[in-house]
Parts: C-alpha cells; structure tokens; sequence
C-alpha cells in the first residue's frame, strides 16, 4: 500500500468518525430541545395566553378580575425598579431608610390591589405568585435553549480542531513552513521524529484554537483556499450566532458593544444591555447553520486532502446519506445548500444526476413546482437509468405516466416499498394513488393458498356492490 493511501485511509477515519460525532451531538441538542419545548407546552396547556396557563386548583377567575391582578403586580414592578434606579442615583444603601419606607409603601399598595381583585372563589394574591412562577418557568427554558447554544457551538470547535488535525496529518509538510522553535527539554521527551512532528501539530492546533472564529476562517482560506462564503449557509447569520454564544458565555446574555461591532449587518433594534434570548425559532436556525457550515467544512477539506479513488468513493457516500438523512427530516435549506454544493463535485454521473434530484426535492418543497419546472423538464433522461425517469416524472407531478413506471419498476425490484414510502419525492404520487382510488405500485402480496385469493377476490366484488355468484363465465369453444 503506498504511502499516500495509507495517509487518505487515516484521514478517512477521522473525517468519518469526527463528523458522525458533531451530526450526534446537533441531533442530540435537537431532540433535547424539542423535549423540553414538549414540556413546556405541557406545563402551559399549549397555549401562551397566560389566563389558561394557571394552574386550575386557582380557580377560573373572570378575565376582568385576572387583569386587575396582573395590573397590580406590573404597578409593583414598576415602582421597585424606579425605586432602584433612584436610590442608586442618590448614592444610597439598600439598607438605608428612604429606600425601605419606600418598598414597604410599595408593597402595601400592591397588597391593597390584590384583595381588591380578589372573591370568595379566587384569591389573586395566590394568582399572581402562579403568574411569577409561569414566566420563571420560560425564563427557565430559555436559559436551558442559551446552555444548548453555546454546547453545539463548542461542538463545533471540536470538529474544527479534528479537521485541522487531520490537515497536518494528512500534510506534514506544512508544519516545517516556519522555523518551530524547540527546547532540548521538548526533544528529550520523545523517542522519534515522528512523535516530535506529532507534539509539534498538536501545538500548532491549541494555538489556533485559541484564536477566534474569524481567524479559523482565514485559516482555512490560507491554508486549503476554502472560503468562509462557500461553506456557509448564511455569513451574516453564523457570525451572529458565534457572537451571541461570546454575549451568553462572557457577559450574562446582554448586548455588549463588542457584539454590536462584530454583528452590524444582523442586528436591528437592540442596545447595549439588552437581553439576547434564544427562542425555539433562534436555536432550530443556528443548528441548521451550524451543521450546514460543518458538513460544508468538514467535507471540503477532505476533498482537497484526499485523492485516492475508494477513500473518496466513501466520502461520497457518507455526503449522500447526510442529504438523505436532512431529506428525510424536511430539512429543506440544509438539502438545498449542500446539494448547491456537491451536485457537481461527486465522481460520478449517478452521484451528481442524485444531488440534482434532491435540490429540486428541496427547492420544490420551499418554493413550489413553478421554481424548478424549466430546469426539471430540460433534464434529459433519456441515457439514464430509468428511476431518474421516474424522478423527472414525480417531481413534474405527472402522476398518471408516474404511477404506471412506478408499477412496473416495484414489479421489477428496482424501486423499492421503503424508498417509495419514505422519499419526499414521491409525496405528490401518493397523493394521486390515493386520491384516485389506485392500488399502490406495492400491494399486499396474495396468498398462494386457492382459498385465500378466492376471498381477496369475494371481497372486492362486496366493495364494488358486486357478488360472485354475478358474475357468469363464458365457456370455452
């Protein structure tokens, strides 16, 4: 085995474990998000009208009623954080008398209010301790979604210094581009060269990471000419996404003016204290900008690191079933970028004509039939294999000549009952088949027993308001 393959073969293994690892660990804040929002609509009963979000034991105050007690509780509020801002003003103490003769008003005001809200049936003081309890639930969840956010950005790191890794692995030429400097003492403490060189990259990794995101992009684009716009879904959103796990990490979560100079283009209506949240809406984008620019990433390094012809036929691979696996979740824009990307890149007619199936699939689904109908009906098909036939005709919705080459390739073994079940592709067919009444390109196989088809047979006469006995068959001769 030559040594350039052995090298591609190593690099191979941790292109494929390293990004199975970062596909896991975004799949796993997913689910661990939709988990959570599942129990919050639980908690709240579906709904964010906060009236129905309180617990029932309350009781089911009159909406008049429910008012006046929030009214009271926003006064209080209101008054506590003027009482704040005054008294840090003046200079004072907490502890000091103006500030808690104040406080005390405050509070018997907003208790004055609260038995005036209240009846025989419900007690608003007890209402508006659930309302408290209700929003620190939601702040709750968003501090879990910001804890989410800052885990797979670190996820993302990882991969990024496993990729650099594999570079100086993969190129250990390009750790002698400058003069490393060694002690004796570095030296002594390895038996070959090659765990020197091996000390070395490792070096030369902890002392990019500690740099930031944009430096990570020059490097790539230094080093591999892979630009940061060519692996992004969206520049402007990933850079905020990255500022605001820094907002989340260093400063609480609030608007620094670093964040404001690195964000401008994003950023619209905030100020320098606010509260960045990180709703559901906010955390599903990030994760698909982050997975769309690690797969991106990942990928293209290996394209311009390895050059033997199976390691990349598995590459490829892999890239098909993370467009499948995307497809399969309606994923829209992460099929949509990267199909962009790979359609003409694979090796192969089948590999690129696939891509190509699925970018419509996607672009279809985002932007209806009318976006992809030029390009779809110019395809010519007429050389391919005759499941892009079939594809040409699906995503076109020319369900009646669909169905009839669906049929004959099921009869065949060339299409398959779990692809067909599956592939958003076929999601207009089936549509048709049931709509029309059609027995599917895959109907239950009969029973070979005689009186088992014979039953089949009775019970579509029923349903069709036929008997069998109806039915007279002509003689032979």
């Amino acid at each position: 085995m030559s040594d350039t393959k052995s090298r591609d073969l190593q690099g191979l293994k941790v292109f494929r474990s390293s990004l199975r690892r970062f596909q896991d660990a975004i799949d796993g804040v997913r689910e661990l998000a939709e988990f959570a929002e599942r129990g919050s609509q639980d908690a709240f009963k579906g709904s964010d009208d906060l009236e129905i979000s309180i617990s029932p034991a309350l009781g089911a105050p009159s909406k008049e009623k429910a008012r006046e007690a929030a009214s009271a509780l926003a006064n209080f509020f209101q008054g506590a954080k003027s009482l704040a801002s005054r008294a840090l003003e003046l200079g004072l103490k907490s502890t000091e008398e103006m500030p808690k003769a104040e406080f005390a008003e405050l509070m018997k005001e907003m208790s004055s209010r609260l038995k005036a809200a209240s009846t025989e049936d419900f007690d608003a003081s007890k209402y508006i301790l659930e309302t408290v309890t209700v929003y620190r639930r939601r702040n709750r969840l968003n501090v879990l979604r910001s804890s989410l956010l800052t885990s797979v950005v670190g996820d993302f790191e990882v991969l990024f210094a496993t990729v650099v890794g594999m570079y100086f692995q993969l190129r250990p030429q390009a750790l002698s581009s400058k003069e490393p400097q060694f002690s004796w003492e570095d030296i002594q403490r390895y038996d070959s060269l090659e765990e020197l060189r091996s000390f070395h990259a490792d070096r030369q990794v902890e002392q990019l990471m500690w740099k930031g995101f944009d430096e990570w992009m020059d490097w790539l684009d230094k080093k591999l000419k892979i630009k940061f716009v060519d692996i992004s879904a969206d520049m402007d959103v990933v850079t905020e996404v990255f500022q605001r796990r820094h907002v989340i990490v260093h400063n609480g979560g609030k608007v620094s003016r670093q964040y404001l100079n690195k964000v401008p283009k994003s950023v619209r209506g905030v100020e320098i204290g606010d509260d960045l949240d990180v709703t559901s809406e906010y955390l599903d984008e990030a994760l698909e900008q982050l997975y769309v620019l690690g797969v991106l990433m990942a990928s293209s390094v290996a394209d311009r690191l390895m050059q033997d012809t199976e390691v990349r036929s598995v590459i490829q691979s892999q890239l098909s079933n993370i467009v499948d696996d995307a497809l399969k979740h309606r994923r829209w824009k992460v099929v949509a970028r990267l199909c962009r990307t790979y359609a003409d890149s694979f090796d192969t007619s089948i590999g690129r004509d696939s891509m190509r199936v699925n970018l419509w699939i996607a672009q279809k689904h985002d932007s209806g039939l009318d976006s992809i109908r030029g390009a779809v009906e110019s395809w010519d098909v007429s050389s391919l294999k005759p499941e892009f036939e079939l594809a040409k005709l699906a995503l076109l919705d020319k369900c009646e000549e669909a169905y009839g080459l669906a049929c004959k390739l099921a009869t065949q073994g060339v299409l398959e009952e779990s692809e067909y079940s599956s592939d958003p592709l076929y999601e207009s067919l089936k549509a048709w088949v049931q709509a029309e009444e059609r027995l599917s390109p895959f109907p239950e196989k009969l029973d070979k027993d005689v009186s088992g088809v014979a039953e089949i047979v009775a019970e579509e006469f029923r349903e069709g308001g036929m008997r069998p006995e109806d039915v007279a068959l002509e003689p032979e001769g």
